[in-house]
């Protein structure tokens, strides 16, 4: 950073995932300034503001002789029911910088950007997953594939709560969207938690399952995974395993025939020497305390700083802001063609790794054995 450069000034609006974004500023003191916590001042929003050392505001009007450059909007939006998408709109036409966190409606985002342009402010909406280590990697992974080979298929699954940031992370790989389709592949069964659709993304054939499931009373959860994404190429394929998991590359298998008709098996093609899965990102056991507290404020901080580099130039990236827009719009047709979420009750899982049930199959294998020598 510039010695002329002064940290931007930052309020933070909401303090549920607005948490995260707290923890990033304070981690980037030459960057930004935490000015304060915009929220409706509920106790827990008190002691982040008390944790952190800053004003709790309560009403927009608060910020008038603050001097804030910049908010990030971490409120639920107009397409969530919430009040994010207006209060985006009053900073901008205030002068403030606005970093929103997705999802918000397609008309929604050309009112935030007409309202920027006005105020020759920066807007962005921030769907966040694409800036982790693991997505990151695929994307840049999938552009590196696609340089070497053709795409043939995409398999994506996610849950209702990312279906947003999915559809960014295709777009980021593919290098857009343009043409898309989708339609419901079949009407799902009431057992089935997953949809089931089909489509195309810039001419490539397109599986997508989506959770279209959420319980109102505990909306953040009950998924049964974020992000799982196959791009098939007439190479090989590119697997992402989980949001927070690996990137495995696996070669297309092909075996040549001699010329009786017979499979070479023992032949001495370039093919036989390649490593059935490739790790394209180190594999490694993460826990979920390592996902919130250092994972997902790494992103953040990514987040941040690009938007940053935005505002600092003075100009808005409008390539980035048609792409955006263009992002909803899919996502918009995607949601036309699920229908409205199922609403489901849950009940909070039972934390169970890998040992557990590996040693519950060991006890039940020696029960097994036990029985099997009494009779």
């Amino acid at each position: 950073m510039s010695k002329l450069e002064k940290p931007l000034r930052v309020v933070v609006c909401g303090t549920t995932f607005g948490r995260v974004y707290l923890r990033g500023i304070a981690q980037m003191p030459e960057e930004f300034e935490l000015a304060g916590i915009l929220a409706r001042g509920s106790s827990h929003s008190a002691r982040c503001a008390e944790e952190y050392h800053v004003p709790l505001y309560t009403d927009i009007d608060q910020l008038a002789n603050v001097g804030v450059d910049m908010a990030c909007v971490v409120v639920r939006s107009t397409v969530g029911g919430g009040a994010g998408t207006e209060l985006a709109n009053d900073l901008l036409l205030r002068g403030i910088h606005v970093l929103q966190e997705y999802p918000v409606h397609h008309n929604d985002v050309v009112k935030c950007l007409r309202s920027a342009r006005k105020a020759t402010c920066s807007y962005r909406i921030n769907s966040f997953y694409p800036e982790l280590d693991t997505v990151r990697s695929f994307i840049l992974t999938a552009r590196q594939a696609l340089q070497k080979s053709k795409a043939v298929y995409i398999d994506a699954a996610c849950s209702l709560q990312v279906l947003f940031p999915l559809v960014d992370i295709l777009g980021q790989s593919l290098g857009g969207f343009r043409p898309w389709s989708f339609l419901l592949a079949s009407n799902p069964v009431s057992e089935d938690p997953f949809c089931s659709l089909s489509g195309q993304i810039r001419g490539i054939p397109v599986s997508l399952r989506v959770q279209n499931q959420i319980n109102p009373a505990d909306p953040d959860n009950h998924t049964h995974l974020l992000h799982r994404i196959v791009l098939g190429t007439n190479s090989g394929s590119l697997m992402l395993t989980d949001t927070h998991g690996f990137v495995l590359w696996n070669p297309r298998m092909h075996v040549e025939r001699e010329t009786d008709g017979i499979l070479a098996l023992d032949g001495s093609d370039p093919f036989f020497s390649l490593a059935v899965t490739e790790p394209v990102t180190p594999i490694k056991n993460i826990t979920f305390t390592s996902v919130f507290n250092g994972l997902w404020t790494e992103g953040i901080k990514r987040s941040l700083r690009r938007f940053r580099e935005t505002v600092l130039a003075g100009k808005e990236d409008q390539q980035l802001a048609q792409y955006q827009l263009t992002a909803c719009q899919v996502w918009q047709d995607i949601g036309l063609q699920l229908g409205p979420a199922r609403i489901i009750a849950g009940q909070s899982p039972n934390p169970l790794g890998l040992a557990g049930f590996q040693e519950a199959g060991s006890e039940n294998n020696k029960e097994g054995r036990a029985v099997s020598k009494k009779s």
